[in-house]
């Protein structure tokens, strides 16, 4: 009940508070030329009030952003502030009017991110459509190109009801394509390329300048080398390892624990 009751606050101050830095000087001012200039002000104020009061009340719980496997019960303290962390970012992140304002301006950006626990660069594009949560798990590189749709999944939801966390980094100058999923543990390295409607699944590691065509499928724990190159619609079995340099034709499909060696070697199965 008292866990409710938290929540419950949360919500009510995250959207009762902007809307009285938004409106209370309205009393306040007494000619009405100053009145009509709060007026026209007086989203952006709202916007920034918003962001500040859900950022600042998700501080006490940034230290329940950290990797492992929890329970999906409010009677666990790292799942309680879990929640809250989450409410508070989603509130943000929900509201995309707000949300794209601040992706919109660079110092924005670089403040709503910062707020909510991240500390990697923030000269990185990403859209609102993008799915983002856990913050300071994340990792992106200086020019990384995430596009719209993209779901970059710091958490996942098992059937026990388990919750699996873990980090996800993203290199300089990555592209990662539209509908593409990043599960926990994934790593992109720099200048590397995952194709539109690509699922790499957890632990997977993906080496810098490597390129994954559209529409494949990475299970857990794959590791792909430096500059290897994954055709279209491949499915690669959990554990395979693709060497630096290596090459899959596309519509290939690996069982586990192969290995691909570099180019004109082939390819070793179980």
């Amino acid at each position: 009940m008292i866990r409710a009751a938290v929540l419950l606050l949360h919500i009510l101050m995250i959207i009762s508070l902007p809307s009285c830095f938004a409106l209370s000087p309205l009393f306040l001012i007494g000619p009405l030329w100053g009145k009509l200039l709060w007026v026209m002000g007086s989203p952006m104020v709202f916007i920034l009030a918003y962001v500040l009061v859900a950022g600042l009340l998700s501080l006490p719980h940034q230290r329940a952003i950290v990797p492992g496997r929890f329970p999906r019960t409010l009677d666990h303290p790292l799942y309680f502030h879990r929640r809250l962390y989450g409410l508070c970012w989603t509130a943000v992140y929900y509201c995309t009017p707000i949300y794209f304002v601040c992706l919109s301006v660079p110092l924005f950006k670089k403040g709503l991110f910062r707020l909510f626990g991240y500390r990697g660069d923030t000269d990185f594009t990403i859209y609102p459509d993008t799915w983002v949560r856990d913050l300071p798990l994340l990792s992106i590189g200086k020019g990384a190109y995430i596009s719209n749709r993209a779901t970059i999944g710091t958490n996942v939801v098992l059937r026990n009801g388990m919750l699996v966390v873990d980090r996800v980094t993203i290199g300089a100058n990555a592209v990662i394509g539209h509908l593409v999923l990043l599960a926990p543990g994934t790593s992109v390295g720099d200048n590397a390329e995952v194709g539109v409607s690509t699922a790499l699944a957890l632990s997977v590691q993906v080496g810098s300048n490597a390129k994954i065509g559209p529409c494949s499928d990475i299970d857990n724990g794959v590791r792909i080398g430096s500059n290897a190159v994954v055709g279209s619609a491949v499915y690669l079995g959990p554990r395979t390892t693709v060497f630096p340099h290596a090459r899959v034709a596309s519509g290939v499909s690996l069982p586990s624990r192969s290995i691909v060696h570099a180019a004109g070697e082939g390819c070793t199965i179980g």
